[in-house]
């Protein structure tokens, strides 16, 4: 987790909507490597380092656990 951190109603209101997002975009066989709380972790070190723009939460959430299909 992030120990200390703070976060506004919006900032969770935020987090947990692209929470929701990546989620619903994840492919079933993405779904079984990838847990919510493992997103929910990365965005909250995202969030921590003071990113709030829900594009490039979710593109680097995606970049970091999804990997390409081979």
């Amino acid at each position: 987790m992030v120990p200390g951190s703070v976060h506004t109603p919006e900032t969770v209101k935020l987090l947990r909507e692209a929470l929701d997002d990546i989620w619903a975009s994840l492919r079933p066989h993405e779904r079984v490597r990838i847990s919510r709380t493992m997103i929910a972790v990365r965005l909250l070190e995202m969030a921590a380092a003071g990113e709030r723009d829900p594009a490039r939460l979710r593109s680097a959430v995606l970049n970091g656990l999804v990997k390409p299909a081979a």
